[in-house]
């Protein structure tokens, strides 16, 4: 079974590639359970509801022209929909280097949280409207 270290990942925010800004990534799959016990049953039953989608990225803040905060704060103003990709490696998306996609909406933004003397970094979710899209071509 082959592993996978992390150490290209390239994450794209409305276009803007972010990568060598971002320390961690996660992209989650999540689907509500929906209790469906009836009477009489010997235990729960459940089936999947609508998806409910996410990524969750953790920034190296930076207060540049085009960089992490002048994207994030655009986008937290405009409160429009905007596209992100995460692919596991690079660039090159393939059947073992998929490219995962949503359209998202950014809610919550802390530009600045820190003490003295630590790294300026801030966490945003960005739950995605719809599904997000897996795809290796």
């Amino acid at each position: 079974m082959a592993k996978h270290i992390l150490k290209d990942v390239n994450v794209t925010v409305n276009g803007v590639d972010l990568s060598d800004h971002i320390s961690s990534v996660e992209v989650m799959l999540s689907r509500e359970e929906i209790d469906t016990t009836a009477f009489g049953a010997g235990g729960r039953e459940r089936m999947q509801g609508l998806e409910d989608d996410s990524f969750t990225l953790n920034f190296h803040q930076d207060f540049g022209t085009a960089e992490v905060d002048a994207t994030l704060f655009a986008l937290w103003s405009s409160g429009s929909a905007f596209p992100v990709v995460v692919i596991p490696a690079g660039t090159t998306v393939g059947p073992e280097n998929p490219s995962y996609s949503g359209s998202c909406i950014l809610f919550e933004y802390q530009p600045l949280a820190g003490a003295v003397g630590e790294l300026s970094e801030t966490s945003v979710t960005l739950p995605v409207n719809g599904t997000i899209t897996r795809s290796t071509v």
